[in-house]
């Protein structure tokens, strides 16, 4: 059996914002967001728009371009960090927005911070093998920009909105093969990366909108430090059950944390550029639209996949190690 992508479509909002404007905001010299981040443009959501109209957007995108209809999907799987609500999850609100209670197809969440694409996708994958599925769509909706402030300008420029929808099938002869997918967590980077307030520990009721804790913080020297500890150990486990190097595959995507990231993948595994789909620059750093943006291009960019080997390879908040292997 092997796995079809019915469709994989993006949304992005239309607020395109240039790094230069951030500079300004920082009052930061011209020129030093972009050299610092890697990232020239990046899409903000306006005051309209939330996390489950833009994954409902990406989802009738996707939808119309398989020529399917909301009741030809059996399961809908919410995949992002951000939501609108607490309660209710965002898949409930997203299938909201696509059709009504003529459509019974059960509907949740998978959230594991920049991660939760890759997560939800293995699990697609289980179910689909099992039969319990026949066609599954994943949402991956983002708005990091409300959680970015100014005032912490190392993280203010990196952060991009975007939204992500992906159906995919069972099917006997054409799609890909899954041939590997690993996870491995460290939890000496558990509070590494956080938003400290609107949670149980601190609900923020006592709070003014001024307190930083309300924003993302990253310590991104520790994150460094604990991944150049343990990547290595993680992806050669890979290559070694693989039997291939990252390098000897056709393409990688991998989640656009930064530009020191993204170089240091290029440099760390020996891969050629054009083999990296690299979406950072125009996009940012889209949490878990990441992964996906860099799957969309891959797959609507008019390239031949047939019997073409995909690696992927990220981290989320934890610290956690994610990668999987597809072979077309």
């Amino acid at each position: 059996m092997k796995i079809k992508i019915e469709a994989i479509e993006k949304y992005l909002p239309s607020k395109k914002v240039a790094s230069f404007e951030l500079d300004d905001k920082c009052k930061a010299p011209r020129g030093r967001i972009e050299k610092n981040t890697g990232v020239a443009y990046r899409h903000y959501a306006n005051a309209t728009e939330t996390v489950c109209e833009m994954g409902a957007n990406a989802l009738k995108k996707a939808l119309a371009k398989a020529h399917l209809q909301p009741i030809h999907l059996d399961l809908l799987i919410s995949c992002s960090a951000a939501y609108d609500y607490p309660i209710p999850h965002n898949s409930v609100v997203i299938k909201s927005k696509i059709t009504n209670d003529t459509s019974t197809f059960n509907c949740f969440d998978v959230d594991a911070t920049c991660l939760s694409f890759l997560n939800t996708l293995d699990i697609a994958h289980l179910y689909l093998k099992t039969g319990k599925y026949k066609r599954i769509a994943l949402v991956c909706s983002e708005i990091a920009s409300l959680a970015l402030t100014p005032q912490n300008e190392k993280v203010f420029g990196l952060f991009g909105d975007a939204a992500v929808a992906m159906i995919i099938t069972s099917h006997e002869t054409d799609g890909y093969e899954p041939l590997y997918c690993d996870f491995e967590n460290f939890v000496s980077g558990a509070l590494l990366a956080k938003v400290p307030i609107g949670g149980a520990i601190n609900r923020g009721m006592d709070e003014t909108s001024e307190n930083p804790n309300f924003y993302f913080d990253m310590d991104g020297k520790s994150m460094i430090r604990l991944t150049q500890k343990h990547i290595n150990n993680f992806t050669r486990k890979a290559e070694k059950q693989l039997n291939k190097r990252i390098a000897d595959f056709d393409y990688c995507v991998t989640h656009q944390t930064s530009r020191w990231g993204n170089e240091f993948f290029l440099r760390n595994y020996q891969v050629e550029s054009h083999k990296v789909i690299e979406t950072l620059q125009k996009y940012g750093n889209c949490i878990a639209a990441s992964i996906p943006l860099g799957l969309e291009e891959l797959y609507n960019r008019n390239q031949i996949l047939k019997n073409k080997d995909v690696f992927i390879l990220g981290s989320g908040a934890g610290l956690t190690f994610g990668c999987m292997a597809l072979r077309f």
